[in-house]
C-alpha cells in the first residue's frame, strides 16, 4: 500500500450511510489494474435492498479479466464501478420493505441481478435474463468494505459453512449448475479444464454418483489437484493423443459426458472427439475468440447434446450447493490456496497471472490478516 494511502478503517457494525468512508476497489480506466479508494461512501441500502459489511471475497478469471481489461470487458464493464461479485459477510442495515433478512445475519449473494419480467425470468431461466445487471461489472460490488445486493439476492448462510468456502458460493454454484444439467450418476465423465471450478466440478461429479472421471489440463499441478478432488485419471492436455488415452480408459467408447470449463478452442475441440456417440456436453468455460465445431462429424453424425451453461440457476442451484456442503460430501479446502488482505490485491492478481495460484480469497474484516 503506498505510505500516503490512510490506514484501512475495519467495518463498524452500525455505519453512518453515504457519509463514513470505506475501502473500495475500483475500475476506473480502460487499463490494466484498479484503484483503491479509501474515501468511497457507505452505500445506502434502498427499498427491498440489504448492506452487508464483507468479511471475505473471492477472486476470480472475470475479476482477472477486469483488472486486465481484456477485450469483452468495454461492452460489459461500467468504468467507475466497484469490482468483485464473490463474497459473504453480515447485514449491517437493511432498507424500507425488506423482512426475510436481519441484521447481523451473515449472507452471501447471487451476483446476478435480474428484472423479473422478461419471458426468461417468468418462465424459470432468470439466470439467463434478458436484461441481467451483474455485481462488480455494471454494479458496484463487493471489492469493498460493504456492498448492497437486493434482499432477493442476499442467501444466509448455514453456521457449520465456513467463511472461505462460504465467500466461493458462486463458483461452486458454476459447477453444479454444470454437472446437474449434464447428467453424470452413473456415467464417464470427462472434465476439460482442471483449473478452480474444473476442480470442483470433479468433487461434484464424485458426489453425484459419477462412473470413471477424467480430467485433463496442461498444468501438472491442477493435474495432481483433479486427482485429490477425486478424478480417476488426469492427462496432460497438451498431449496431442489424450482423446485416444479417454476412449481407452473408457472400453473404446468414449466418456459418456464432457463438462467443459477451459474455453480453450483446442480442448472443446478434443472434448468434443473424445465423446462417445450419443454423449452430452455441457459447456461453461468461456472463450476468448469464436470456436470452430467439426459439427457435421462431431455433433450431427454422432448424435451429440450440447448445452451451454451461464452462471446459475436461481435459485435450484443454491439449493443444491448448501445440500451438499451440509451433507459433507464435498471437501473444497484444496482448491483455495489464497488469503490475503484485500488491500494486497496486486499480490492477488500477480499470483493469478504467474499460475501459482488456485482459488484466492481476500481478506476484508481483518485486513492483517494473511496466509499463503
Amino acid at each position: 500500500m503506498p505510505p500516503s494511502a490512510p490506514s484501512p478503517r475495519q467495518p463498524t457494525s452500525k455505519p453512518i450511510t453515504g457519509v463514513d468512508p470505506m475501502l473500495a476497489l475500483q475500475k476506473t480506466a480502460p487499463t490494466t489494474g484498479f484503484t483503491a479508494t479509501y474515501d468511497a461512501p457507505v452505500p445506502e441500502p434502498g427499498a427491498g435492498e440489504v448492506l452487508v459489511a464483507v468479511t471475505r471475497a473471492g477472486v476470480c478469471g472475470t475479476d482477472k479479466g477486469i483488472f486486465d481489461w481484456a477485450p469483452w470487458t468495454a461492452e460489459h464493464v461500467s468504468l467507475g464501478v466497484t469490482v468483485g461479485h464473490e463474497f459473504v459477510g453480515r447485514v449491517a442495515a437493511v432498507g424500507p420493505g425488506v423482512t426475510r433478512v436481519r441484521e447481523g445475519q451473515r449472507v452471501s449473494g447471487e451476483g446476478h441481478l435480474t428484472c423479473g419480467h422478461c419471458k426468461p425470468c417468468r418462465t424459470g431461466d432468470s439466470h439467463v435474463c434478458r436484461n441481467v445487471k451483474v455485481l462488480g461489472a455494471s454494479v458496484d460490488g463487493c471489492f469493498a468494505e460493504y456492498v448492497i445486493v437486493p434482499e432477493s439476492n442476499a442467501w444466509p448462510v448455514h453456521d457449520e459453512i465456513s467463511d472461505d468456502v462460504a465467500a466461493i458460493l458462486d463458483p461452486i454454484g458454476n459447477a453444479m449448475h454444470t454437472v446437474m444439467a449434464a447428467g453424470v450418476a452413473g456415467r464417464t465423465v470427462l472434465v476439460t479444464g482442471a483449473g478452480v471450478i474444473g476442480a470442483i466440478s470433479i468433487a461434484i461429479a464424485r458426489a453425484a454418483g459419477a462412473g470413471t472421471i477424467i480430467a485433463t489440463d496442461i498444468s501438472s499441478r491442477r493435474r495432481a489437484l483433479a486427482l485429490e478432488m477425486g478424478a480417476d485419471h488426469a492427462l496432460e492436455g497438451d498431449a496431442p493423443d489424450w482423446p485416444e488415452q479417454a476412449r481407452d480408459l473408457t472400453d473404446g467408447d468414449g466418456p459418456d459426458v464432457l463438462l467443459e470449463m477451459s474455453g480453450n478452442p483446442g480442448a472443446i475441440q478434443q472434448g468434443l472427439r473424445s465423446l462417445r456417440s450419443g454423449g452430452n456436453a455441457a459447456l461453461l468455460g468461456v472463450p476468448t475468440e469464436p470456436v470452430e465445431i467439426d459439427l457435421l462429424n462431431q455433433v450431427v453424425f454422432k448424435g451429440t447434446t450440447i448445452r451451454g451453461v451461464f452462471g446459475r440457476r436461481m435459485f435450484d442451484t443454491w439449493y443444491q450447493v448448501e445440500n451438499m456442503l451440509l451433507g459433507g460430501r464435498l471437501r473444497l479446502d484444496p482448491v483455495i490456496s489464497h488469503r490475503i488482505p484485500i488491500h494486497d490485491y496486486e499480490d492477488a492478481f500477480a499470483l493469478m497471472a504467474s499460475g501459482e495460484a488456485m482459488k484466492i480469497v481476500l481478506v476484508v474484516d481483518d485486513l492483517g490478516v494473511s496466509s499463503r
